[in-house]
């Protein structure tokens, strides 16, 4: 664990210009950004991606998490129903739809610093061995993916939050919207406001 801290304190101080973290508003992302809260000497900007995907709380829990670690989140506006790949949901959908939100975040990133070249995203060493279509897309991309490339487990990230003294350390995963369909159920605005509403009538009820 060491040896991994070391690591990805030494991605941090080794970049050469401003960045963007793709933030999801998860445990992931968030370890990202409190480590480069710790070690980075150039500008970061959490990019949130505010779409009918999230699911409920994303935003909240987004804004409570940069708050905590003192980075000021940015939320811009993605239409992923605008695009036929996603919304016939097969098999490769986690691609066309990290494609795409990259795209959008990489052109905002730019427009709020345009010296900012590098991007990163949460994907932590458990993801690279399951069926992550996105995966691709994140390489197609340059987007760097530095909790993979130093080792970092789910488990290691929570320990290491919680080690830090970050309350957000324990928060559940929650995956978009769009796995909660059966592929090749057709993606509409429709059913992805009625499962939000659902979802978010549930979590209400329970608490």
């Amino acid at each position: 664990m060491k040896e991994k801290l070391f690591r990805l304190k030494a991605f941090w101080q080794g970049l050469s210009g401003p960045c963007a973290i793709g933030f999801s508003g998860g445990v992931d992302s968030a370890f990202v950004l409190a480590s480069a809260n710790r070690w980075a000497h150039v500008p970061v900007y959490p990019l949130l991606a505010v779409s009918c995907l999230l699911p409920p709380f994303t935003k909240e829990n987004a804004k409570r998490i940069s708050k905590e670690v003192g980075v000021p989140l940015i939320q811009f506006s993605w239409q992923p129903l605008a695009i036929y790949e996603i919304t016939r949901n097969d098999g490769l959908r986690c691609y066309f739809c990290k494609k795409n939100m990259y795209l959008s975040l990489i052109r905002e990133a730019k427009k709020l610093d345009s010296k900012c070249h590098i991007f990163l995203d949460g994907t932590h060493f458990d993801d690279l061995s399951k069926d992550r279509p996105g995966l691709q897309a994140l390489e197609e991309l340059d987007i760097k993916t530095p909790l993979a490339e130093v080792g970092f487990t789910k488990k290691e990230i929570r320990s290491t939050l919680k080690k830090w003294g970050y309350t957000f350390w324990n928060i559940p995963s929650q995956s978009c919207l769009a796995t909660r369909f059966e592929p090749g159920t057709k993606l509409d605005g429709q059913a992805l406001r009625a499962l939000h509403f659902e979802l978010k009538t549930k979590k209400a009820n329970f608490f």
